[in-house]
């Protein structure tokens, strides 16, 4: 049984096991509540990763399909060629996002930005005559026309290819 002296004991410092018990009580709720936190964050970055790599992969896709396109195409007739400027919709928008990729992914994908800007460039400086959509060409440019497609193509495979191997996109 329990003795008269732990009693005294236990009445005398009733007020501070109570304190102590209510604060391991709190302190353990807050390690809890951290714990749900750090795990919904890390959800959450999990699902702007994917969703990143999702976008990014189906606007080079398409981007990829497009310079396929002019690969398979006929040169032109002694005249003049006129080609649309690619205009980047998602990847200009979300580039601050592109930390929540892997290493190996952001190299790819910068890559393939850095081609379709530079594609865009060289465009600029071997066509006739420019506008905000189009490049005019002429047909003695076509050679380099098409180097520029195929470079760019393989550097938007890459990062597809990059993409999909995460396999989230």
């Amino acid at each position: 049984m329990i003795n008269s002296e732990f009693l005294a004991i236990l009445e005398q410092f009733q007020t501070t096991i109570v304190g102590i018990v209510g604060f391991i009580g709190v302190i353990w709720t807050l390690r809890a509540n951290a714990k749900n936190a750090r795990e919904e964050h890390g959800r959450q970055i999990g699902s702007r990763r994917t969703a990143l790599r999702r976008i990014l992969a189906a606007e080079f896709r398409n981007y990829r399909r497009a310079l396929k396109k002019n690969l398979e195409a006929q040169p032109p007739n002694d005249g003049l060629l006129s080609v649309g400027r690619i205009h980047r919709l998602f990847s200009e928008q979300i580039a601050a996002d592109l930390g929540l990729l892997d290493l190996d992914e952001i190299d790819v994908v910068v890559n393939a930005l850095i081609s379709l800007d530079g594609m865009d460039h060289f465009l600029e400086n071997i066509s006739l005559q420019t506008s905000d959509t189009r490049f005019l060409l002429s047909s003695e440019a076509w050679e380099e026309f098409q180097i520029v497609n195929s470079t760019t193509a393989d550097a938007l495979n890459y990062a597809v290819q990059a993409l999909e191997f995460s396999g989230e996109a």
